[in-house]
């Protein structure tokens, strides 16, 4: 179904797959989609997926553009505004999963996405998969403090 989604839609639609739990605790990014079996209902769980997913990748592009840096930007504006952009990355993040207990992998990727469309690669994008699993845990929103050293981490890698 995800494959077919993405052909008919495009690209944008095809990672809300790996977002879905119906449980309001799991920290996923897509939760609580109507429930039943029949076709109908079937049609309503999809597209309550694909639409919370939209909007998911709406708030994040709305993030990146605000932390996007210029064509003239040199090495360490870059790696600043990477670091102050890590906080409203987390903030979304957080009050999209309610930090449950799989927010993790979605504030991780979030931010490699971030760190890509500023030029990084995508190997050199897992810092923020690092930085979160080695700060970050399970059913805990972060501190500021927390979120600092993240964002220290992030703007510290390299531009």
């Amino acid at each position: 179904m995800a494959c077919s989604l993405a052909q008919h839609y495009g690209s944008w639609a095809y990672g809300w797959y790996t977002s879905v739990d119906e449980s309001p605790y799991s920290g996923m990014i897509i939760r609580e989609l109507p429930r039943g079996g029949d076709l109908e209902q079937q049609a309503l769980r999809y597209t309550s997926a694909l639409v919370q997913w939209r909007g998911w990748l709406e708030a994040l592009a709305a993030v990146f553009a605000q932390f996007a840096p210029g064509p003239d930007a040199d090495g360490e504006q870059i790696r600043r505004l990477r670091e102050r952009a890590v906080a409203p990355i987390v903030t979304l993040v957080v009050e999209r999963t309610g930090a449950g207990e799989l927010w993790l992998g979605a504030c991780w990727e979030a931010l490699e996405w971030y760190l890509q469309s500023t030029g990084m690669s995508p190997l050199e994008a897992e810092v923020a998969h690092d930085a979160v699993d080695a700060v970050f845990a399970s059913w805990t929103a972060p501190d500021a403090e927390e979120v600092r050293r993240v964002g220290r981490a992030v703007g510290g890698h390299g531009a």
